[in-house]
Formats: structure tokens, C-alpha cells, sequence
């Protein structure tokens, strides 16, 4: 199911300082960002992964053959896993770990059921991320998966492989501490696969990417006699597990713009059928946002519109979703199902395609209530997370969740280390 490989990564000789040369994955740079990473270095992963050429993917692969053959990219001798460890400080002052192995993991179709995923894919973006392998044939950003097994540890199984300096040590613009060593150990690289060969995977962040490389395995395989073992049938992720304690599941608030609002005190009046509306003065944020994470009964998404003068905590129990027989209980039992199937839909009016077009997302809730105060958005959602049980059960029915349901954090960096094909 894993196999150790022959990562791609930076020659510190030629690259200086690392944290100049990582980038967060593509989906979460905003156009500022992009610019910024651009500008950061001229061999900052951004130029392979998200680039702002006008012929992006011919650019990125030119880029890569350049990097490679004057070595500032290098290809590792012996295959190896790569053990990438993340600790990081909460808002709550909290300090977390999270370790997990970055390794070739073997493609499996959905219906296997050896590796699920959650959430909702866009056509769009696997285009895009479809014709950049084409393009550089190298995973060039790690998909990233859970695994769940409770009395075993990575960081225990590879204890002293991780007591050794690692290969990469760097903070990035979030003051998260990123480390990476690689492992050529054949006892250790043995008992990780051992270890995980009978897991069944989900996946957490890189859904685009999975099925990019299941489409591009296809096409290779169509092309050629294939083993099964070529790198094409591999894709490179990370795996860590449910159970660690690093392991943080944050939610992505909505922001909309660009739409036909109705009449605040009407929308009120509607929303009363189905939903509690508590409203909080401007000067009570911290009041307003502690009622909506307040642990107990009951479930309760956060709103704002603009000109309203203040917020509104809107509580509701399952029966706000009883006429949506037509979805089965676990997708019920979320908020994010809740915001876009009655709220957005049935309350606001905006039918699916339209969702897509007028959200944007964020998981800064003080920084999406500040830009409908500043009129710069007419309204935010602001949500509680979703949990990794809630997760599990809509994996287990083979559904899949509205995009962006979850947001596990910290991301992955674009750049530690490349897989080629």
C-alpha cells in the first residue's frame, strides 16, 4: 500500500534559507499571497505549483528541468520516508505536535474502500491539476490522510531516527515549526509499512489532487504495458494519525458577496419558523463568539449582514433539516448542510451554482465579521467544526461533504520534498 521513494528536494547550497522557497498548498493562496511568494525567491515552489504565467504548465515543467539539471532541485540516491513533524500554538495559547511519514502511497479506486474521501470535488480544479502533472509528471504537493489505529505510534516506531537532526527546520508566516527527516533505515522503513499496510485511509486535504492522479494513472496506464508498480500508480501523501493529539479540525466560515439581499427584518421574521435568532451588540464579539463555540446541546451557526448593526446566533436542532429526506442522517447532523441547504438555498434563495460562485472562505471568524463591517462582504456564516466522527460516519455511507466542511490545520508546506513520475 506504501513504499519509501526517491524524493526531489531543495539543495541548500544553491537555496539559502528554506522557508523562502516553501509555499502553502495552491488552494488556500490568496492573489496578495501568490504575488508575495513569487516575489520571496525565485525558486519558491509557488513558481512550479501555482505560477502566474501566462502559459502556466509548459512554464512550471520548463522551470523544473531547469532546477533539476543545475541542481537546485536533487534527487535523493536511496528511496526513503519522509517523517514531517508540525508543532504549533493554538488561539487558545494550546502548544500541539503532529507527526506524520510522507511516503508513495498506492493509488486505489473509491469503491475499493481502501481510501475514502469526504468532501466534494469541483471539475474546475482537476483540470487544472490534471494538466500541471501532465505538464512536470511530479507530485509536486503531498495529499494528505488519516489513518486511525490508537495503540500505535509513528513517532514512537521511528523514536530514534527522529532523535537525529533533521533534514529541513523552518517557521513559516504562521509560526508554525516545520520538520522533515528522511529515513532510509530498512528496519524502520519496514515496520511503518508493516504497520500500516491493513489501514483503510481518509482523505483530509488534496481530494483534487487524488483524483488527478487516479485520471493521469489512467491515461498512462492506456498508453503503456504498466506492472502496477510504476511511480505513475503511486501518489505521494502524508499520513498521520486520527488519534494524535496534533491532530486539530478547524471551520471555514462563508463569506458572501455579490447577491440580492432581502429585507433584514423579513429574513428575521422567515428565519424565526426554523431557528432561535439571538442577536449581539457590535461591542459584544467576544460574547457573540463564545455563545456560538459554547459546548452543550443544541447547534448554532453565527451570522452577519451588512447595515445590520449587529450579530445574530442562530440555534436550531434537527428538525430544521426534516423536509430534506432526500440526504441521509449524518450529512443532516452537519452545520455546513444546515448553512447551505436551508439557510443559503431555501432562505436566501441561492441554488447551488450559485453558492459556488458568490462564497469566498476563510477561518479567521474575526476577520470575516471585520470585512461585512467594513461593507467589503453583505454577509458572513460563521460555523462550529466539524468533527472527525461526523467524518467518519458520512465516509462510512461512501457520501461526501460540501467543500470545505473541514479545514485541518495546519496545512501542509508545497516543497518540502517532490515526487516524480
Amino acid at each position: 500500500m506504501i513504499r519509501p521513494f526517491h524524493g526531489v528536494r531543495y539543495n541548500p547550497a544553491l537555496v539559502g534559507d528554506f522557508s523562502r522557497v516553501v509555499s502553502p498548498p495552491y488552494d488556500v493562496i490568496s492573489p496578495e499571497q501568490q504575488t508575495l511568494l513569487h516575489m520571496r525567491s525565485p525558486y519558491n515552489a509557488v513558481h512550479l505549483d501555482f505560477n502566474q504565467d501566462n502559459e502556466r504548465y509548459t512554464a512550471a515543467a520548463e522551470r523544473l528541468r531547469d532546477w533539476l539539471t543545475r541542481e537546485v532541485l536533487i534527487r535523493e540516491h536511496e528511496p526513503a520516508l519522509y517523517f514531517y513533524s508540525q508543532e504549533f500554538t493554538l488561539k487558545d495559547g494550546r502548544k500541539r505536535r503532529r507527526t506524520g511519514v510522507l511516503v508513495a502511497l498506492r493509488l486505489e479506486e473509491f469503491s475499493s474502500g481502501l481510501i475514502r474521501p469526504h468532501e466534494r470535488t469541483f471539475e474546475g480544479a482537476k483540470k487544472d491539476r490534471l494538466e500541471l502533472l501532465r505538464s512536470c509528471q511530479t507530485h509536486l504537493s503531498p495529499i494528505f490522510c488519516l489513518y486511525a489505529k490508537k495503540e500505535w505510534s509513528l513517532a514512537q516506531v521511528a523514536q530514534t531516527a527522529l532523535a537525529q537532526p533533521p533534514l529541513v527546520s523552518l517557521t513559516d508566516d504562521k509560526d508554525v515549526t516545520h520538520q522533515v527527516w528522511n529515513v532510509t533505515d530498512p528496519t524502520v522503513i519496514a515496520a511503518v509499512t508493516q504497520g500500516l499496510e491493513q489501514e483503510s485511509l481518509i482523505i483530509a486535504d488534496g481530494h483534487h489532487r487524488y483524483e488527478t492522479a487516479l485520471r493521469y494513472r489512467q491515461e498512462r496506464a492506456a498508453q503503456e504495458q504498466s506492472s502496477g508498480e510504476e511511480p505513475y500508480n503511486f501518489v505521494m501523501a502524508y499520513l498521520t494519525n486520527a488519534y494524535d493529539d496534533g491532530l486539530v479540525i478547524l471551520p471555514t466560515h462563508r463569506l458572501l458577496d455579490d447577491v440580492t439581499m432581502p429585507n433584514l427584518n423579513n429574513l428575521r421574521t422567515v428565519l424565526q419558523r426554523d431557528f432561535r435568532v439571538g442577536q449581539f451588540a457590535l461591542d459584544q464579539r467576544d460574547a457573540f463568539l463564545a455563545a456560538l463555540a459554547a459546548p452543550g446541546p443544541g447547534r448554532r451557526i453565527g451570522s452577519m449582514f451588512a447595515g445590520a448593526g449587529y450579530y445574530w446566533l442562530l440555534s436550531f436542532d434537527e428538525r430544521v433539516t426534516r423536509n430534506h429526506t432526500h440526504i441521509s442522517t449524518e450529512l443532516r447532523a452537519l452545520d455546513v448542510t444546515v448553512l447551505h441547504d436551508v439557510l443559503l438555498q431555501q432562505f436566501l434563495g441561492l441554488s447551488p451554482e450559485l453558492q459556488k460562485q458568490k462564497l469566498t472562505y476563510t477561518i479567521d471568524a474575526d476577520e470575516a465579521l471585520q470585512r461585512v463591517i467594513d461593507r467589503k462582504s453583505q454577509a458572513t456564516f460563521l460555523l462550529n467544526p466539524t468533527t472527525y466522527d461526523q467524518v467518519v460516519q458520512v465516509c462510512g455511507r461512501a457520501e461526501t461533504m460540501p467543500q470545505k466542511s473541514t479545514y485541518f490545520y495546519p496545512k501542509l508546506l508545497t516543497g518540502l520534498v517532490f515526487y516524480q513520475l
